[in-house]
């Protein structure tokens, strides 16, 4: 059954957990306006592709639905597998984030100091 993770009424702007689809739902005005696709490996989520529909971007949306998993995700503190550039993308802009990342299993991810590679 889907979960309300998000619920932005004054914008309109709604993020959803589908268990069933595997993916986060972003919706704006109640259409799907994106998708943020995941797995589940034992304890964590492995983060595999965000999508927003073309008539939607460009307005910070695919930023609120990363935002909006990756918060659930520490909420309830599990770690992610990331093989998503658009996620992997957020975090390096939002390095506070870091910490949600499975350091066994970071995917693309990988933190840089001065440009270079660290894990």
């Amino acid at each position: 059954m889907a979960e309300v993770l998000f619920d932005d009424s004054a914008r309109r702007v709604q993020v959803v957990d589908d268990p069933e689809a595997r993916q986060y739902v972003l919706y704006v005005d109640g259409t799907q306006a994106g998708t943020l696709s995941y797995r589940i490996v034992g304890e964590r989520r492995v983060l595999g592709h965000t999508e927003v529909d073309e008539t939607y971007r460009g307005r910070g949306f695919a930023q609120i639905l990363i935002q909006v998993v990756l918060d659930d995700l520490r909420e309830r503190q599990q770690k992610a597998t990331v093989y998503c550039p658009a996620v992997d993308r957020f975090i390096k802009q939002h390095v506070k984030y870091a910490d949600v990342i499975d350091p066994s299993h970071p995917g693309i991810w990988f933190a840089s100091e001065a440009g270079s590679p660290t894990a």
